[in-house]
C-alpha cells in the first residue's frame, strides 16, 4: 500500500498546548478523508452508524465499537451518506506513548505499550495486531464514562488537568486490556513483532554468551538503533543485556562446577571471563557464594 498518497497528520495541530495528548468528540463526515498519523489513536463510537476504513479492511460500525489505530495505519471514519442515517458520533483520544511514560518515547505500536505496561504489573498479556479489529461492540459504559471525564478535563484545562488526563488514560487502557482478555484477542501465545526480535536475540546470546556479543551487532540484527534495542530488551526481559549475559555465564559455570573437575580459573575463561577476580565477584553476587564454596556445597 502506498502511504505517500494519504494525508499525513503529524499531530502538530493537536499538541499545540505542549502535551502529547488530545481529546475530541466529533460528528464524522460522509466525505473521504483517508489519512495516516504519527501518534496512537483510540476511537470509541458513541452513537450513530457508518463505516471505518482501517488499513485494507472496511467495517460497518455502531455504538460501542472501539478501534486502536497505530502510527502509519491508513484509516478514516465516515457517516453513511443518507438523510435517514444517524450521523456517526466518535470520541477520539490521540496521544504519543511518551505521554504515559518518558521511556516510551520511541514506541509506535499499541501492542508494545501493552507489553510495557504489563511489566508494571497491570496485566500479564501480550497482544498482536490488536489495531485491525473491533475491540468492543454494543456499548461499554465504563469506557464511555472515562472518555467523558477525559474530554471534560481536556476542555476545561484547569490546574492539574495533565496529571488527571494521564491517570484517566491509564484507566482507559486498563478497561481496554480487560476487553481484550474477555474477547480472546489477547493471550500468552501471541507475540508482538518486537517480542519476537528480543526472543531471537536471547537465543543468539544463549548460543554465544562466552564470546561477548556486542550491542551494535545485536541491534543491527534486529534492524533497530542500539538505544531503542536496549530499551526493548529491558522491557521484555526485565534485565539489561549485560545482566542477562552474566546470568547465562554464571548458570553455565555452575553446571561446570557441578559436573567437571576443571579448575575454577579454566571454568571462568570457558564462560567468557578473562579476569578471575571479576568472575568471583559476579558469581558471588548472583549465587551468594564464591565458586569454591559452591563446588564444596555440591
Amino acid at each position: 500500500m502506498n502511504y505517500a498518497s494519504f494525508y499525513r497528520d503529524t499531530g502538530e495541530q493537536f499538541f499545540r498546548h505542549g502535551h502529547s495528548i488530545f481529546l475530541n468528540y466529533i460528528s464524522e463526515s460522509p466525505k473521504p478523508h483517508l489519512h495516516v498519523h504519527d501518534f496512537i489513536e483510540i476511537s470509541y463510537v458513541a452513537s450513530g452508524t457508518g463505516v471505518h476504513i482501517l488499513g485494507d479492511k472496511t467495517y460497518e460500525v455502531g455504538k460501542g465499537d472501539l478501534f486502536l489505530i497505530n502510527y502509519d495505519v491508513p484509516h478514516e471514519f465516515r457517516s453513511f451518506d443518507s438523510p435517514s442515517a444517524a450521523p456517526l458520533e466518535v470520541y477520539n483520544c490521540v496521544f504519543k506513548p511518551d505521554f504515559i511514560d518518558v521511556n516510551l518515547v520511541d514506541y509506535m505500536d499499541f501492542s508494545d505499550v501493552i507489553h510495557y505496561l504489563s511489566f508494571r504489573s497491570i496485566f500479564t498479556i501480550e497482544a498482536d495486531h490488536v489495531d485491525d479489529v473491533k475491540i468492543l461492540g454494543g456499548g461499554n459504559s465504563a469506557i464511555e464514562a472515562v472518555y467523558r471525564k477525559m474530554l471534560e478535563e481536556f476542555t476545561r484545562q484547569e490546574e492539574g488537568y495533565v496529571e488527571l488526563l494521564r491517570a484517566y488514560l491509564i484507566e482507559l487502557l486498563i478497561h481496554i486490556f480487560r476487553a481484550l482478555k474477555k474477547s480472546g484477542k489477547a493471550g500468552g501465545a501471541a507475540m508482538t513483532h518486537h517480542a519476537k526480535l528480543i526472543e531471537q536475540s536471547k537465543q543468539y546470546l544463549r548460543a554465544n554468551y562466552a564470546l561477548g556479543a556486542k550491542l551494535n551487532e545485536l541491534a543491527s540484527q534486529s534492524f533497530l538503533s542500539p538505544t531503542y534495542f536496549c530499551k526493548l530488551f529491558k522491557d521484555y526481559t526485565g534485565t539489561t543485556i549485560s545482566e542477562y549475559v552474566q546470568g547465562l555465564r554464571i548458570e553455565e559455570a555452575c553446571q561446570l562446577l557441578q559436573h567437571t573437575d576443571e579448575k575454577i580459573i579454566a571454568i571462568a575463561q570457558k564462560v567468557g571471563y578473562k579476569d578471575i577476580k571479576h568472575f568471583n565477584e559476579v558469581f558471588k553476587k548472583l549465587t551468594g557464594m564464591t565458586p569454591s564454596s559452591y563446588r564444596k556445597m555440591i
